[in-house]
This record gives C-alpha cells, structure tokens and sequence, in this order.
C-alpha cells in the first residue's frame, strides 16, 4: 500500500519547516562561535564543525520530494542523495568524538591543548568516513537494480532495489558507533559510581570526586603523614662538672617535631580520616600549608566541576542522537519486513526527527554557552545603534589556576 497525495504532502511540508528551523538554530552555532571566544569552549568547537554536516544535510532534506518529482536520474535528485549518504551520518561520528573527548579527559587527562589537536582527525574521520561511500555511489548500477540514487519515499537517497545498502553502509555503521558511544559512558558511569562507594565506605561522600585519575586500582594509594611533638631531653653529658656549652661531647637534643611517612594500598575499610589539628604543624609553616591546601582544593574541585560539565553535555548530545535515529531505525526495519505496505505514521516520524539534528545540537550549544549569551546580549543592547564591540562576552582567565582551563579554555 502506497501513501496518498495529502500524505506526501504532509511529510513534505514537516520536512521542510524543520529543515527551516535546523537550518537557522545552525546558522546561530556559526555566527555566536565566531563571533566571540567566549563561546569556543572545546566541546562547542566540535558542534561548530558539526554544524557545516548539519547544514548540508538540511539543504538536502529542504529538497524534499522535489528530487522525485524532477525525476530519479537527475542532477537534484542525484544531488540530494549524495548529501543526504554523506552528511546525515556524520552527525553520529561527532557525537562519538565528543564522547571520545570525554574517555580521554577521564582516563588520559588530555588538556584543552591536546584535544584542540585532535580536531583536525576528528574533521577528517567525521567527514572523510561517510563520503567514501557516497560518492562511489554515482558510479554503482547494475541491469536488474539501476543506479543506486533514486526515490525513497521521503526524498532522493538509496532506491528500494539498493535496500541492503542501506542497512550496510548507512544504519548499520550509524548504531555501531551509537553503541561505542554508549560504552564509553558505561564506562565512566562505573568508574563513578566505585569512586562513590569508596568515599562512602570511609564516610567522605561529600569530598570531592577525583575521577580523572588515568589507572584505576581497587583501592586508592594513601599517603599517611603524621606530625607529633615532643618535650625537648637533654642527653647524658659525658663530663657531668661541665656545662653545656663546655661539654666537647656536646649534641643537641632539641627535636621540635619528627615526621613518619608511611604510603602503601589500603583498603578503604581501614582509612582512617583524621584532622590534623593546627598545634601540631610547626608556626612558619602553618599559614603556608593552610593557603596551599584550600589553593588545591579549589583547584581540583574547579577541573571537576569543568570536566563533569563536559561530561554532562556530551551525553545530551548521545541523547539528542537517539531521538533521531531510533524513529528512523524502527521505520527502517519496518520497511523491511513489509516492504509492501508504508506505514504513514513511522515515515512521518522519519520525515520530523532526521531534519531537526541541527536543531537539536543548537539547544545544547546555547545551554552550555548560556553566560555568554546571555553576556553578549548586554554588551549588545549597552553599544548605540546594538553595535557591540569585538570580542564581546570574552573574559580572559585568571592566571592563578592553569590546570582549570584543561576542558574550559
């Protein structure tokens, strides 16, 4: 059973109004990221670059069913399906880049330096990977099939004939790197919740969670340093009618403090937390280990902070990947056990979620580059005439805490 006139009119007019809106929230990802660099964090880099695949997918997908109409042998309609084999799955690619940012903060503790280097792998797997088999399709055709581009209901892209194809090479490769993306959170959801455990096993689940630690054994290495004073005794002289400073045989006895440091494995069962108190750290060292202790501290809370940021943005967009290809999976497999009968409600739902990746992406986009927006809109209403100046929202970060800028920089 095929679809009707006012079925097809449907899916074309919600192909193209989301299509309109993706195209738009992209275009917004393209002009803020360049803009200004307050909103080059490294994980917008990759949706910045992401953004040129969701734009051509977009162009493709505004094509609708005029590819069809202008017949499947011509030049749009051929040209729609080139875009669409193309750049449709490389969204999934940067999604799994994201995620594969987030292994290497975690497990390798790569700074914002060494990710910014891998962009260029990242441009060239994303976009090099999907367009080996889009373009050889131009020049695969056989007598029974025909050429590879023809209709497929919604638009231009693999013909029914070619249909194993399109589980091959289009969403077959697409659900394998979604489940690579998932084992990679998996992964980190484990490492997590253990480090959780641990910290509550020793009654210390309000410190700070130090998950980016490359090794990860089953306990923590405990480094116990324990600071003791004691009454200053005098030792025996060997001539007792001699003073002090007459005695040749004269040491001194003062020991203001001795120092045991003890490391090793310890279970987490027999750490013991103990505060030290201020009396047993010597004076002229006391305001310095204090300033140097809460200087860490902050430290160290501020790159988690920063790397759960990450983290928790990065698996929206897996999330914002789901969205879109499950609807279209599910038709997709449909098709294929009853390639007789279309079902309208699952083309539909293809025709909705595939044009809207770029929406989607630029959601996340402005949720994590909400201050900046949101600094950028008052430096622009506070110029005359809405002239904001260059740079505008750009805070330039404090020198005090380089280890900070590893994921926010």
């Amino acid at each position: 059973m095929s679809l009707s006139a006012g079925q097809l009119a449907a899916i074309s007019a919600t192909e193209r109004t989301c299509s309109t809106v993706s195209l738009i929230a992209t275009s917004i990802i393209i002009l803020s990221f360049l803009s200004s660099r307050s909103f080059r964090k490294p994980i917008n880099r990759l949706v910045f670059y992401a953004s040129f695949g969701n734009i051509m997918a977009n162009v493709a997908t505004l094509i609708s069913q005029s590819g069809i109409a202008a017949g499947t042998n011509s030049n749009l309609c051929q040209i729609q399906a080139f875009l669409i084999q193309w750049f449709m799955p490389a969204d999934a690619l940067w999604t799994f880049a994201m995620a594969f940012n987030v292994y290497l903060t975690f497990f390798r503790k790569y700074s914002s330096e060494q990710l910014r280097r891998l962009e260029w792998k990242y441009v060239t797997l994303c976009y090099g990977l999907p367009f080996i088999p889009a373009f050889i399709y131009f020049f695969v055709r056989s007598q029974s099939r025909g050429k590879v581009y023809g209709s497929a209901i919604l638009w231009c892209w693999v013909a029914p004939d070619w249909d194993f194809l399109r589980i091959a090479v289009f969403y077959g490769p697409v659900w394998f790197v979604i489940f690579m993306t998932l084992a990679i959170y998996t992964r980190i959801g484990n490492l997590v919740w253990r480090r959780r455990r641990q910290l509550k096993e020793v009654g210390a689940l309000d410190a700070t969670i130090d998950v980016s630690i490359p090794h990860d054994p089953p306990f923590s290495k405990v480094t116990e340093i324990r600071i003791t004073r004691e009454e200053a005794v005098p030792y025996q002289l060997d001539s007792p009618g001699l003073s002090i400073e007459e005695s040749p045989n004269f040491i001194s006895a003062h020991r203001p403090y001795s120092v045991n440091v003890q490391a090793g494995i310890t279970p987490p069962s027999q750490v013991q937390l103990e505060p030290m108190r201020c009396d047993d750290i010597p004076e002229e060292y006391a305001e310095q280990e204090s300033d140097q202790y809460w200087s860490n501290s902050r430290t160290a809370s501020e790159v988690n902070a920063a790397t759960w940021a990450y983290t928790k943005y990065a698996m929206l967009f897996f999330v914002a990947l789901l969205v879109t290809w499950v609807p279209s999976t599910i038709n997709r497999v449909y098709a294929l056990a009853h390639p007789d009968n279309l079902n309208f409600g699952l083309n539909y739902a293809s025709s909705f979620v595939l044009p809207l990746q770029g929406f989607w992406n630029s959601l996340i986009y402005l949720s994590i580059s909400w201050r900046s927006v949101k600094t950028a809109y008052k430096n622009f209403r506070k110029r005359p005439f809405g002239r904001a100046h260059a740079g505008a929202g750009h805070r330039r970060p404090s020198s005090g805490h380089e280890s900070t800028r590893r994921l926010t920089a």
